[in-house]
C-alpha cells in the first residue's frame, strides 16, 4: 500500500527552500556548487565507463582532483565575496538614495577585502553621481532665476550615462 503523504510538512519544507534562495549566502553556494559540481559529475561519469588507470580515466581522476580542490578553495574565499558583495549593493542603494559620501564611506571597505580595484570603480561612479546631481540642482537653479542658455548649457555638460543625465536630458526636451 502506498503510504500518504503529509502536506503539512511538504509545503512548510517547501516554503523555507524558497525563503532560503532570497538570501545571498545560501545562492552563491549553490551557484558555487552547481558550477563546480556539473564539471565534477561529466568528468566521474566518464572517469566510470573507462578501464581502471587508462589514460583517460587517470586524466579524469586529475580533473577530478583539481576540481575538488578548486572547490575547496572558492568556498574558503566565499565569506568574503559574500561581504564583498552586501558592501556593493549596500552602496549601490546609497547612490540611487543620493547619499554620496555615505555610499563613497561604505566603498572603502571594499579595500579591507583586498578588492581595491573594485572600490576605485565604484568610487568613482558615486563621485560622478554626484557631480552629476550637483550640476543638475545648479541648472535648476539658473532655470529658476530665468537664465535658460546658461542652465542649458549647464545640463548639456551632465555626463549622460548617470540619473542626473537621464533627468537632465528631459529638462532639456521641456526648455525647447
Amino acid at each position: 500500500m502506498e503510504k500518504k503523504r503529509n502536506p503539512y510538512i511538504r509545503v512548510p519544507l517547501a516554503i523555507a527552500v524558497l525563503l532560503m534562495l532570497y538570501y545571498m549566502p545560501t545562492r552563491e553556494f549553490l551557484k558555487l556548487t552547481f558550477m563546480l559540481g556539473i564539471p565534477f559529475i561529466a568528468l566521474l561519469g566518464l572517469m566510470v565507463k573507462k578501464p581502471r588507470y587508462s589514460w583517460v580515466w587517470n586524466l579524469c581522476a586529475v580533473g577530478l582532483v583539481l576540481v575538488i580542490c578548486g572547490y575547496g578553495y572558492q568556498l574558503v574565499h566565499l565569506p568574503q565575496r559574500i561581504q564583498a558583495n552586501i558592501i556593493i549593493r549596500n552602496g549601490a542603494v546609497l547612490v540611487t538614495e543620493g547619499r554620496y559620501d555615505e555610499a563613497i564611506s561604505i566603498y572603502q571597505q571594499l579595500d579591507e577585502l583586498g578588492r581595491s580595484d573594485t572600490m576605485q570603480k565604484k568610487i568613482a561612479v558615486a563621485e560622478s553621481e554626484k557631480t552629476a546631481h550637483q550640476q543638475l540642482e545648479y541648472a535648476q537653479e539658473l532655470i529658476n532665476s530665468g537664465n535658460l542658455a546658461e542652465a542649458r548649457q549647464v545640463l548639456e555638460g551632465i555626463e549622460p550615462h548617470t540619473a542626473a543625465g537621464q533627468e537632465a536630458r528631459d529638462v532639456i526636451r521641456t526648455l525647447e
